[in-house]
C-alpha cells in the first residue's frame, strides 16, 4: 500500500483530479451545444391569417436552436391558407411533412402545445356600392347612345363574396360585340394588392329610348297617309320592331301596303319607300350641336330608309354609332 506522501501516489491522484476536471468542462461545454441545436416549436390554439400562404412562424412560437435556424425554418411554408372568410385545421404530423418537402430535419425539433391549429383568413365584404357605380361608368363610356336617352337598370353582382383584406383595384371588361341594349353583361376581374383573385358577373339591362312614329287610328290598305293619322311616342329601343319610323314627315302623302291598327308603331314597310343606304354603303356622318358641325366617314351596318335610325361605325374612331338617315350616303347623329 502507498503512503500519502508517496511521490508517484501524488502523481496517480493529480491525474484523477485532471481527468476528472476534464470530464466535467466537457459536459458542461457538450450538454448547451446539443440543446442548442434543438428547436423547440411550440403551436398556437388558432391565429388569423392575411395572406395566401402559412408560414411556421405564423402558427408557432419558437424557441432554441442555432444561430440562423429559428429563421430558417420559422419562414417555411407549411400550409395554404383558406378562402377569405373560411377556416381549415393543421396537424402536426402534416407540419412535420412540410418541413421535411422543404428539406428540415424534423428529429431535433421539439413539438409541443395543441395537436391542431385552427387557422382563419382575414376578409372583408365586397364593397358592392362601389363596383356597381364603377360598372355604371364603364357602361356609360362605351355605349354608342346619347346619355339623355338611356336608363340603366339594377346592377346585379355576388354580394356575398369576401375578398382578402387589402388594396381593391378591378379591370371591367364587356363581353365581345356587346351591343350595350337589353340584357348586357360585364366581367368584373377584382385584384388585391396588384395580385388578381376573382372574376365576378354583372348584369343588368340597358333601355335606350327613342322616339317613334305611332298611329293613331286605323289605316285601310292603300290608304294615303295624312298627319292627323300620326303621333310621335318615346319608347325602349329593345322593344321595337328592327326599323321604325321616326319622323312623321317621312310618311306623310305615302299609301299604305296593309292594314294598319291604332297603337302600332309605324315601320317603312308599311308604306312602299325604297331603301337609300344598304349595308356596307360608305356614308358622311354629321353632328350638329348648336353652331358646331361636325363630320367625319361611316361604314352602315344595315340598309335604311329615309329617316331612319341605322348603325354605323365611324371608320376614324371604329366605334359603332345610331344616326338618322338623311339621304343617299349622308346620315344625321342627334345631340
Amino acid at each position: 500500500m502507498q503512503k500519502a506522501n508517496d511521490p508517484s501516489a501524488r502523481r496517480s491522484i493529480h491525474q484523477l483530479t485532471i481527468i476528472a476536471m476534464v470530464a466535467m468542462l466537457t459536459s458542461l461545454v457538450l450538454a448547451p451545444a446539443h440543446a442548442a441545436d434543438a428547436i423547440a416549436v411550440s403551436l398556437k390554439k388558432a391565429v388569423r391569417i392575411n395572406r395566401n400562404a402559412v408560414r411556421l412562424i405564423d402558427i408557432a412560437h419558437l424557441s432554441g436552436g442555432a444561430a440562423g435556424q429559428q429563421e430558417t425554418i420559422g419562414t417555411t411554408i407549411v400550409a395554404t391558407s383558406p378562402l377569405p372568410g373560411q377556416t381549415r385545421f393543421v396537424g402536426i404530423d402534416y407540419i412535420r411533412i412540410r418541413l421535411k418537402q422543404a428539406g428540415i430535419d424534423t428529429d431535433h425539433i421539439r413539438f409541443s402545445g395543441p395537436s391542431d391549429v385552427r387557422i382563419t383568413r382575414e376578409s372583408v365584404a365586397l364593397p358592392v356600392e362601389r363596383i356597381q357605380r364603377a360598372v355604371e361608368a364603364s357602361i356609360r363610356r362605351r355605349m354608342p347612345w346619347t346619355p339623355r336617352d338611356v336608363v340603366i337598370g339594377d346592377i346585379d353582382i355576388d354580394d356575398t363574396l369576401e375578398l382578402p383584406d387589402g388594396k381593391l383595384t378591378y379591370r371591367i371588361l364587356p363581353a365581345a360585340n356587346e351591343d350595350y341594349l337589353g340584357r348586357t353583361v360585364l366581367a368584373v376581374h377584382l385584384f388585391v394588392d396588384g395580385e388578381p383573385v376573382r372574376k365576378i358577373w354583372a348584369q343588368t339591362t340597358i333601355a335606350v329610348m327613342t322616339d317613334v312614329v305611332m298611329v293613331v287610328r286605323p289605316l285601310a290598305k292603300r290608304k294615303r297617309i295624312e298627319r292627323a293619322d300620326l303621333t310621335i311616342v318615346r319608347r325602349d329601343l329593345a322593344a321595337l320592331p328592327a326599323e321604325s319610323v321616326q319622323r312623321i314627315d317621312d310618311a306623310i302623302g305615302h299609301r299604305t301596303t296593309q292594314m294598319i291598327y291604332p297603337q302600332s308603331i309605324l315601320q317603312p314597310n308599311m308604306y312602299p319607300t325604297p331603301p337609300v343606304v344598304q349595308r356596307g354603303d360608305i356614308v358622311k356622318i354629321t353632328a350638329v350641336a348648336g353652331p358646331l358641325i361636325i363630320t367625319a366617314t361611316g361604314k352602315v351596318k344595315q340598309q335604311g330608309r329615309k329617316g331612319e335610325m341605322v348603325r354605323v361605325v365611324n371608320t376614324d374612331s371604329n366605334r359603332i354609332i345610331t344616326a338618322r338617315v338623311t339621304g343617299p350616303g349622308a346620315v344625321e347623329v342627334d345631340f
